[in-house]
């Protein structure tokens, strides 16, 4: 019986672009070749084939090929005839999946004894559900139970084959039949759909010296790797593979010449690639020869002008008597790097160091991956893109920077979103700040990258996180003055929800050295205006959904102080109780009872919402701006209409709707110490001293009138 599926193009049905001379596989042949679809830059090697070889059975195995055939071309009519079929065409990574999970299911249905899909019961089903669940140690990810998302991915297929049933030519299961009736494949995987999302951030601890360090290679060491990376690839691409054949002795008096300069000027022999160290020893060299470490071959091609040339081991022997004496004074060194630029140390701007002792070429090669990871950590951490977005970067994404009023400048960066979009992508731009911008430059120079051509390898951020963590914590990352990074998980979707939450909690302090939290979402604010939907604005939805959580939780901690007696301070302090009062006021009117305490909380928490809507976090205050016409901030700009307070004008000592709270004691007492500092000190110019007596005396009012509401001990220095 012949297939409805059966000589048609499967690339074009599915209407994926093409490549111009790429393959086009027909339905009819067992192994799909995709290699002619034009992937996004991000996906794996590995799915652009559906392989269906692997099925034992050939009569399942056509069953399988028009199974994958209607998920990717879901509009053809005998697939639009089925009640139950799937709409939204699957995207070639998808069906690479369920094909391999097709192979394993076929192929246990034959392995069980069955010649048709028509033989499986239940209790097969429950059978592969229970062997699929655990990893075998032939896994190389290793052994234990697998995750309920990878189990959908797996089980997808067993269930599906149910509602495809009428489609299939050679066999099918028995028209009365569907795996685990009465059941959705998330009930059987056991996976489960959260309302809140379920990606910790990565740790404070983690995070900081994380961004720190990403931002201090980028920024200081990243022109100069990028160019000493050039001068080896340049060395490289002149050096020869050529072997002579031993040591001419026309070259003798060029030889001792160039050995007495390295004497007397003290400049070590080039030293050799570890790599090379280790083959020499694998040949018989001994591990103390004073040899083992020159590369004999550069010194010769520089002193007799020749491409350097690959050494014999015969011809090494020849330089010995000359090398072992100079060797012995002067050591070895790296070729690269040498007289390196000081940079400032990264703990101390004062404290000048080279920014890298001498190199290898493989010692250069390795640095500019460290270099590759810090970008793409940076990126990520500063703008919330995901890993389909960065792959999608090429040395043409950093546009030309924009100047705004008042003479800044906005940098954005141009790619492609991929996630929930149609196959292929759409094209997308993100407004990032400046260090961002620059680290896809960066990258594309490290990777040699032009035109079109991609900036970021693709790399797992686990990976790229743990290279960067191992060169900051190594003697190199502490001789410039980089804090040590704690072990622990880092991966993009932490780093996007780390973001998302330090935006929400701002005013929190700093994202990382340099970099404000003002700044960001200035920058995300603008690219979601820019692209109202867009990647950035999905970003500042999730921003603004935490930012609403965190001001409830913060208006629950200040009802709570409430009603311990820790009252709040500040101009605002009377009207905040008089809020806390009225929704004391309210839950009396409305007693539920004692046994619906949770409808009683139901209902503080919708109050207290309707309280920290009107919450404005700054520095050392909370502002409960519900009155724009009493904001100081406001009167002071002559904006008295305005939605939202002024930060950098807020007065909270003297403005109605500011309170302080004992969170906000460390702020006014460090300001109290600071000042003093400076009035105790005699050379400090009596006119600033009298500007600043003034400011001492109102933040220690202020401190004093917060360990008074809250009710604690004098905070005097």
């Amino acid at each position: 019986m012949k297939s409805p599926f059966a000589g048609m193009n499967v690339c074009a049905e599915a209407g994926w672009d093409m490549l111009p001379n790429g393959p086009r596989p027909l339905f009819d042949e067992d192994l799909w070749p995709l290699t002619g679809v034009k992937f996004p830059k991000g996906v794996r090697s590995n799915v652009k084939r559906l392989d269906f070889t692997g099925i034992i059975n050939p009569a399942m195995r056509l069953t399988a090929k028009e199974y994958i055939f209607a998920l990717v071309v879901p509009d053809h009519e005998r697939v639009l005839a089925l009640p139950e079929a799937r709409r939204e065409p699957y995207r070639p990574e998808s069906a690479f999946n369920f094909t391999v999970q097709l192979v394993r299911w076929m192929n246990f249905v034959t392995e069980q004894g069955m010649a048709s899909l028509n033989e499986v019961m239940q209790e097969h089903c429950d059978v592969y559900r229970d062997i699929r669940s655990v990893r075998t140690r032939k896994n190389r990810r290793g052994t234990g139970p697998i995750t309920p998302a990878t189990m959908l991915t797996i089980l997808r297929p067993v269930v599906d084959l149910a509602a495809y049933r009428e489609l299939f030519t050679m066999g099918s299961y028995r028209p009365d039949f569907t795996p685990w009736p009465g059941h959705t494949v998330s009930d059987v995987a056991g996976w489960q759909t959260y309302a809140i999302p379920s990606t910790p951030p990565v740790p404070d601890e983690v995070f900081q010296p994380t961004v720190a360090a990403a931002l201090y290679l980028v920024e200081t060491l990243g022109p100069l790797v990028a160019e000493e990376f050039e001068r080896m690839l340049a060395v490289r691409a002149n050096t020869s593979d050529s072997k002579p054949r031993d040591f001419a002795a026309k070259h003798q008096a060029a030889v001792e010449a160039a050995l007495q300069w390295h004497l007397h000027e003290h400049v070590p022999l080039v030293s050799l690639d570890a790599r090379h160290v280790t083959r020499r020893l694998n040949r018989g060299w001994r591990p103390d020869d004073p040899l083992l470490h020159i590369n004999v071959g550069h010194f010769y091609g520089k002193v007799t002008g020749t491409r350097y040339a690959r050494m014999t081991d015969q011809v090494v022997e020849q330089f010995r008597p000359l090398l072992e004496p100079v060797a012995a004074k002067v050591g070895a060194a790296g070729e690269f790097g040498r007289d390196a630029q000081l940079v400032p140390r990264s703990d101390d701007s004062q404290q000048m160091v080279p920014w890298t002792l001498p190199l290898t070429g493989d010692e250069v090669r390795s640095l500019q991956f460290v270099l590759l990871a810090a970008c793409r950590v940076l990126v990520a951490a500063l703008s919330g893109m995901r890993a389909g977005e960065l792959d999608e970067m090429t040395a043409d994404s950093p546009q030309p920077p924009v100047t705004v009023s008042g003479g800044t400048q906005r940098f954005k960066l141009g790619s492609k979103l991929i996630k929930g979009q149609e196959f292929g992508g759409v094209a997308e731009e993100w407004v990032v700040l400046e260090p961002a911008w620059r680290a896809v430059k960066l990258a594309a120079r490290l990777n040699q990258a032009q035109g079109g051509q991609r900036a970021f390898a693709r790399s797992p951020m686990d990976f790229l996180h743990k290279k960067l963590r191992e060169w900051v914590n190594s003697p190199v990352g502490q001789r410039l003055g980089l804090a040590p990074i704690p072990a622990g998980p880092v991966n993009g979707r932490m780093l996007r929800r780390t973001l998302a939450l330090s935006l929400a909690h701002r005013p929190g302090g700093l994202l990382a050295a340099k970099i404000h939290l003002k700044h960001v979402s200035v920058v995300t604010t603008e690219g979601y205006a820019n692209r109202p939907g867009g990647s950035q604005g999905n970003l500042l939805a999730e921003v603004e959904r935490e930012q609403d959580k965190h001001h409830l939780t913060l208006t629950k901690e200040a009802f709570e102080d409430y009603h311990a007696g820790r009252m709040p301070a500040g101009p605002g302090a009377r009207e905040l109780i008089k809020a806390f009062e009225h929704i004391d006021a309210q839950l009396k009117d409305h007693e539920p009872g004692t046994a619906v305490v949770l409808e009683a909380e139901r209902r503080l928490e919708n109050l207290l919402r309707q309280q920290s809507k009107h919450l404005h976090l700054q520095t050392a205050n909370y502002c409960w701006f519900r009155d724009p016409h009493k904001a100081l901030c406001l009167k002071l700009a002559g904006t008295p209409d305005a939605t939202k307070p002024l930060g950098g004008m807020c007065d909270s000592a003297r403005c109605p709707q500011a309170t302080h709270h004992p969170c906000h004691l460390p702020v006014w007492q460090s300001q109290v110490g600071t000042g003093k500092v400076f009035l105790a000190n005699p050379r400090f110019p009596k006119g600033e001293k009298k500007r600043l007596e003034p400011e001492v005396e109102r933040a220690q009012r202020v401190v004093d009138e917060i360990m008074t509401a809250a009710g604690t001990s004098d905070g005097g220095e």
